[in-house]
């Protein structure tokens, strides 16, 4: 083991002398990993249409392209192969004589947690460095630009491997975030629903390994898609928040946890066959469907027939949202959408009664499962995502598809069906796209929020309190790249106000937008005591914590702690 890190820290020191004339021509201020709900919008407000975000020199220049690896070296210090995962990259850059560099790459939230905690970081490369490819609209960017190629020193740093992540974007915060990698990287069983562990690991049920556990502990078993054709895995390998890294046993420093906004989770479906006619779901539904018991479309007020059910990989964000707030909720009342499943991978198994469940890797994939849900398995199919315009593009302004009311709560507009909004399709039920911005929109983002909804603000029932599926997105970092992640923050929220509203802003946004009014109650979790401070930075878990209102995230403190879901609408208990 020792001459293994030996050699090991020996081919690190080589390679960073072997680039040491190309990285002293940039310095990356930021490089993100993680949630596809935060990709745009930090986007734009990194390149501040081309005046780039503050401590930059304009002009700024942009680039995009949707094949960068993020790979996680770790396992080679314990004889085993990095972990590659693939994902969408923005880059933007200004014109510095020592250029400054903001980036990131989309993945899931899990695995950008893990790479920023990963010590060392993940790091992020293409060795052809592929052609720009324009994943954000020309017309988001402010200025109309398209994208650029980056000079040859910062491609160098994308092509040789040395451009660490050094921030993580996440839709839960990092407590969650763990506890959902150590469940699935354990054996099955544990807790009262005997689902504390899913089963793809050697470690105690719910157990997180430490440093010195075997290579077999520290990396569980890669869990596959059921999507038809897919190779897309989901990487299950540990990581720690403080202390010594599982794998090299380096410190773990100290990091903060950023609000940036919050978004709602909507069930999203095809409504060909069975689902015709369902509007609705409850949680019980919700229950009944994504835990197998019965997947037929009658159970959500649907004409009735079998169905497709698509989950998410356990370490998602979305799915951890969902899994909490909705379905098993975190006293193990309810129902998993892990029950039964541990034994196929891929996902692809029979429910109790009805039609079948499917494993969807990443968010683009579980809205592709249900685009095609009836070509794939010739029935009408039902899964979820976070709301966000880019997310959804596929599926929306088209009858054939839709997405469902929670427990009688509309996620997105006021009123399911009545066409308060202006931004609203009179179709009940459709998703919302460009084709039904207002006419002062021309039909295409920018968009403001206050052109989208009536009232003037985005995603009302969230703001009220009365739509509970939903989570606060987070950016986490420390040290000077958490001064610069925290600048880029700020400049981003301006954007979900003014140009495409994906999402609340955490914090007040110029005259017209007041910020997000809640929180979440804050619990005991993977050690870390709950704080509900929001200024200050929160602690401990809160995926389905107990919805708290507020003044004002920015500004106000709630020290009630420790309270969860565990019915809709209200009711909330003391946890653990």
């Amino acid at each position: 083991m020792t001459r293994i890190k030996t050699v090991f820290a020996a081919l690190l020191v080589a390679a960073i002398v072997n680039v040491v004339p190309q990285a002293k021509a940039q310095t990356i201020k930021v490089l993100l990993a993680g949630s596809s709900a935060q990709w745009q919008t930090l986007a734009l407000g990194a390149y501040s249409a081309g005046s780039c975000v503050s401590g930059g020199t304009a002009p700024c220049f942009h680039y995009t392209n949707s094949s960068f690896n993020l790979t996680d070296t770790r396992p080679t210090v314990k004889g085993g192969t990095a972990a590659v995962d693939t994902g969408a990259l923005w880059l933007v850059w200004d014109s510095a004589a020592t250029p400054n560099v903001w980036a990131f790459i989309k993945v899931d939230s899990g695995v950008g947690d893990r790479c920023y905690y990963a010590q060392p970081h993940c790091n992020v490369s293409d060795p052809t460095f592929p052609a720009a490819g324009n994943l954000i609209s020309s017309t988001l960017w402010g200025d109309g630009s398209s994208d650029s190629t980056p000079p040859s020193n910062i491609q160098t740093l994308f092509t040789s491997g040395t451009a660490l992540v050094n921030a993580a974007a996440s839709d839960i915060r990092p407590e969650d975030a763990l506890f959902a990698t150590c469940r699935a990287n354990s054996l099955l069983g544990g807790g009262t629903d005997g689902l504390a562990g899913l089963g793809y690991g050697a470690n105690a049920s719910g157990v997180c390994p430490k440093f010195g556990a075997a290579l077999t502990d520290l990396q569980g078993s890669d869990i596959q898609s059921g999507y038809p054709g897919s190779t897309s895995t989901a990487h299950i390998l540990a990581f720690a928040l403080s202390g010594k890294d599982p794998f090299t046993g380096t410190a773990v420093p100290a990091a903060t946890t950023v609000s940036v906004g919050a978004t709602p989770v909507v069930f999203i479906f095809s409504r060909e066959g069975a689902l015709a006619g369902a509007s609705n779901i409850t949680d019980q539904e919700a229950q009944t469907l994504f835990s197998g018991t019965n997947c037929d479309g009658s159970v959500v007020g649907g004409s009735g027939g079998p169905i497709s059910v698509y989950l998410r990989e356990p370490m998602s964000g979305t799915m951890n949202t969902t899994e909490y707030s909705v379905l098993r909720y975190w006293n193990f009342s309810g129902a998993s959408q892990e029950t039964g499943v541990a034994s196929q991978n891929p996902l692809s198994k029979s429910c109790t009664a009805g039609g079948s469940r499917y494993r969807a890797i990443g968010t683009g994939e579980e809205v592709k499962s249900v685009l095609n849900s009836v070509a794939n398995h010739s029935d009408d199919g039902i899964g979820y995502a976070f709301f966000s315009y880019g997310n959804v593009s596929s599926i929306a302004s088209n009858a054939d598809y839709g997405y469902l009311t929670l427990d009688g709560v509309d996620g997105i507009f006021h009123v399911y069906g009545t066409t308060i909004d202006p931004g609203q399709p009179s179709t009940a039920g459709m998703l919302p796209s460009t084709s039904n911005l207002p006419a002062s929109c021309s039909g295409a983002f920018p968009c403001p929020e206050g052109k989208i909804w009536s009232g003037n603000l985005s995603f009302p029932n969230l703001r009220n309190g009365s739509y509970r599926a939903w989570s606060n997105l987070r950016s986490i970092s420390n040290g000077t790249g958490l001064a610069s992640l925290e600048l880029l923050i700020k400049a981003s929220q301006t954007y979900v106000v003014t140009s495409t509203p994906d999402f609340v802003p955490a914090i007040k946004v110029g005259a017209t937008d007041p910020g997000l009014p809640l929180l979440r109650s804050h619990y005991l979790q993977e050690g870390v005591p709950p704080v509900n401070v929001s200024a200050a930075g929160d602690k401990g878990g809160d995926a389905g914590g107990c919805i708290l209102t507020t003044t004002g995230v920015a500004t106000t403190s709630d020290t009630t702690t420790s309270l969860i879901q565990v019915q809709p609408l209200s009711g909330c208990i003391v946890f653990p």
